[in-house]
């Protein structure tokens, strides 16, 4: 990817999942042939859902180019918190 070439990115937080599904599929309908679906924390199982979704009711052609899993560590004032993330990219 270029610098001027910007993926989409969709974080997936706690709506319900048909909102990501219907972001992803106006991102698509754009013109974009790949988007990076991210979570963290509890909401990993809501990005699934989102994916799945898209891939069995909307998309049919979609491709899941790559996983990513992964855990972030958050200084909060002397703690140490780790979260762990998903990174979804797909494509059309």
């Amino acid at each position: 990817m270029g610098l001027l070439s910007r993926e989409p990115v969709i974080i997936v937080g706690r709506k319900p999942a048909i909102r990501y599904v219907t972001a992803c599929v106006t991102v698509f309908n754009r013109g974009e042939k790949s988007l990076l679906l991210r979570a963290r924390g509890k909401r990993i199982s809501n990005c699934v859902d989102v994916v799945n979704l898209l891939r069995k009711s909307f998309i049919t052609n979609l491709s899941i180019k790559d996983i990513v899993i992964g855990t972030e560590v958050l200084k909060e004032s002397d703690k140490y918190r780790y979260i762990s993330f998903i990174e979804i990219r797909i494509t059309r």
